[in-house]
């Protein structure tokens, strides 16, 4: 008795490890998915060539990145915007009712992102959303929140409504196929599906058509898995 006890206890422990580093890998992926988006520069000349027109609103919007984008100061450094972040988080907010797309979809974007950082997820989520639901939104960019609005909820959203927005993302031909797979995988992890985890990281590690990001922390899942298992 006092063995499967103590059998029970490690295999939570190792569990428990295993979705700590599941958490911080999809971070990681989220940051990077994140900066994919928003630094685009393919984009950033889509919203100019589109908005000659709408000098004022281009500028202001140009503006509002320079001031979000800048780097945390002494009052920053926990996670809270500085004062500079703050007012182009205003900024970005004001173009909502005068920007077109796709500048106005890229400002929801960066506010989305900027929330998410700061701690107020639920304003992010919705932006994310709202996104990836309006039908100017590029494909591409839809897709990418709608992957946001599940990544950072892997560990609190309902896994039947999670699954569901993956299942649209993961499929062949998807821009953002890979990074669905490992949300998928991670969600696995959390519900305790480990078998499953393991079959989608090692698609992901041994599939040479992904990024070198996403197969790296696919292989680097598995060894720590395996050296769990193993231990």
């Amino acid at each position: 008795m006092a063995d499967d006890i103590f059998t029970e206890v490690d295999e939570e422990i190792r569990a428990e490890r295993i979705r700590a580093l599941a958490r911080r890998y999809l971070a990681v992926a989220g940051a990077v998915v994140a900066v994919v988006c928003i630094g685009a520069g393919g984009w950033q000349y889509s919203v100019s060539r589109a908005h000659k027109a709408d000098a004022a609103v281009s500028a202001a919007y140009f503006t509002a990145m320079q001031d979000t984008a800048r780097a945390p100061d002494s009052t920053g450094m926990d996670g809270t915007l500085t004062t500079r972040q703050k007012t182009g988080l205003q900024a970005l907010a004001a173009l909502d009712g005068r920007a077109r797309p796709p500048l106005r979809i890229l400002a929801r974007m960066e506010r989305a992102a900027l929330l998410a950082g700061s701690g107020s997820l639920p304003a992010a989520l919705a932006l994310w959303d709202g996104v990836a639901q309006e039908h100017a939104t590029d494909p591409v960019i839809a897709a990418l929140a709608s992957l946001l609005w599940v990544q950072h909820q892997i560990d609190s959203g309902d896994p039947a409504t999670l699954r569901s927005r993956l299942a649209v993302l993961d499929g062949a031909g998807q821009p953002w196929r890979a990074q669905a797979i490992e949300a998928e995988a991670m969600l696995d992890l959390r519900t305790g599906r480990e078998a499953d985890a393991r079959a989608r990281l090692e698609r992901l590690a041994m599939d040479m058509s992904v990024t070198d990001g996403v197969r790296n922390r696919a292989e680097a899942m598995l060894q720590t898995m395996g050296a769990d298992a193993g231990g």
